[in-house]
């Protein structure tokens, strides 16, 4: 009867002292980041039958346990990943709606100080100050086309850097949650199967840095391993086995960095839709669906520019009588902004006149200057309202991703908020755990000092 009195005492200690580590485990990492607060679950001892029926044996803790949904977790994932691509993108059109729209170093004022200087000429054909303002003008402009054109290649760079940083952090994660599914497993397998709480903690905290640089996909294994896929179904992590992404040239652009998987056969370049989500996603989003279009249609207006403003330069006469030629001319059609240039230095040779009136007309000066609002361009637009198009175009594209990456950040605040209120720890309700587990602790003392008590009465018999 002691004896059975005292092992029923000595359960209840035994289980309160698990209880308040546990507690004590939790107010301790209460501010850990990625950490679910655990609970000791316990359970009645298997009672012994006897002549009066069943006589409880005590209690045992089956098992400490996270408080944990892989529902919340796994839309913390979405959200995040989601996020992190459309804040990457916002991050980096921004930079091209601010450059465009500037009243002050865009295009716009450039082409304004330009045709006034067109206007100059017209006004007094045989000025050759108000020539050489023009040639001055006209210089100031291919500058502002070269200037915007080389600032939209550093960008370009700046996302190659950004690629291969991504792909280097992926891959630092991936090996370490590799190695955190080996250890799970030697845990749990040591442990007769109980959860490695802590370590599984630091596996979903890695995964949820790797969601910020791609869409993530969990697929849980039977022996606890994650094999983790990313993008759309790109695998990269399976069982203890981490693949490796690298960044590589892209073969038909040198300039432009892609992603490649690493294997030892070779390196196998992965199709950029297929890394979709987080911030990889956002910079290749960006380049594709923005940084391209940009660049290409700022070559084009330049082209445009340049080639129109020669047609109607050589319809006239310059001072000397000699029909007129290139104004402007262009290297590399291909990088038409980048290499757009003067073509005449000499300010006698704007031809100004036409044919009929003498070289000190102003007839082909009036008909440059009304190229300035003429829709000569290709889609029946003048330099302007192209120009204007471009600026529109990343302007609302720009707001559009300012509005959505703000409400993804509200869903995934909503989303994380879900998740600490289940996960996270309470200070308060673990410091009244801690009480009812030390009264606990208490009264299975009392009783285990009963259980002596009653022993040594026997002994006195």
């Amino acid at each position: 009867m002691t004896n059975s009195v005292m092992s029923v005492g000595v359960s209840g200690l035994q289980a309160a002292q698990t209880a308040l580590l546990t507690t004590s485990h939790n107010i301790s990492n209460a501010t850990t980041p990625g950490y679910n607060r655990q609970q000791a679950l316990q359970s009645a001892n298997t009672p012994q039958a006897n002549s009066h029926g069943f006589l409880g044996r005590g209690v045992h803790i089956s098992t400490v346990q996270r408080i944990y949904s892989q529902y919340l977790d796994s839309q913390s994932l979405q959200a995040q990943a989601q996020s992190s691509q459309l804040n990457s993108h916002y991050n980096e059109i921004k930079q091209i709606d601010n450059m465009l729209a500037d009243t002050t170093s865009g295009l716009t004022p450039a082409l304004h100080d330009f045709f006034n200087a067109v206007q100059g000429v017209a006004s007094n054909p045989s000025s050759i100050p108000s020539r050489q303002a023009m040639l001055s003008s006209a210089e100031s402009l291919v500058s502002r086309f070269q200037q915007m054109d080389q600032r939209l290649s550093e960008m370009r760079e700046g996302v190659n850097g950004q690629i291969a940083g991504n792909v280097a952090e992926i891959n630092s994660l991936a090996q370490q949650i590799a190695g955190l599914n080996a250890n799970i497993q030697a845990m749990e397998s040591h442990a007769n199967g109980q959860p490695a709480n802590d370590l599984l903690d630091q596996r979903d905290a890695l995964i949820r840095n790797l969601s910020q640089f791609a869409n993530v996909d969990v697929v849980r294994q039977s022996n606890g391993h994650f094999n983790v896929f990313i993008g759309n179904g790109q695998s990269l992590v399976v069982g203890s086995s981490a693949m490796a992404l690298k960044a590589v040239a892209s073969p038909g652009d040198p300039q432009r960095m892609t992603v490649a998987m690493d294997l030892s056969q070779g390196e196998v370049l992965l199709p950029e839709h297929q890394l979709q989500g987080g911030s990889l996603g956002g910079l290749l989003a960006f380049r594709s669906e923005t940084l391209d279009s940009v660049q290409n249609d700022f070559h084009q207006l330049a082209l445009g520019f340049a080639n129109t403003f020669n047609a109607q330069h050589q319809e006239g006469l310059d001072l000397q009588g000699n029909w007129g030629g290139d104004f402007f001319v262009i290297t590399d059609p291909a990088h038409a902004a980048g290499s757009i240039r003067v073509a005449i230095s000499d300010p006698a040779e704007i031809a100004a006149a036409d044919s009929t009136g003498g070289v000190t007309n102003n007839l082909n000066a009036l008909s440059l200057a009304r190229l300035q609002t003429e829709n000569t361009l290709q889609g029946g637009m003048s330099y302007q309202s192209a120009y204007a198009k471009l600026v529109n175009q990343v302007g609302n594209k720009t707001r559009e991703l300012e509005v959505t990456s703000k409400a993804q950040e509200s869903l995934l605040a909503q989303t994380d908020q879900a998740r600490q209120s289940l996960s996270g720890v309470n200070l308060e309700e673990e410091a009244a755990n801690l009480l009812r587990y030390q009264q606990m602790f208490q009264a299975s003392s009392k009783v285990i000092e009963i259980s002596n008590s009653l022993f040594d009465s026997l002994l006195r018999i």
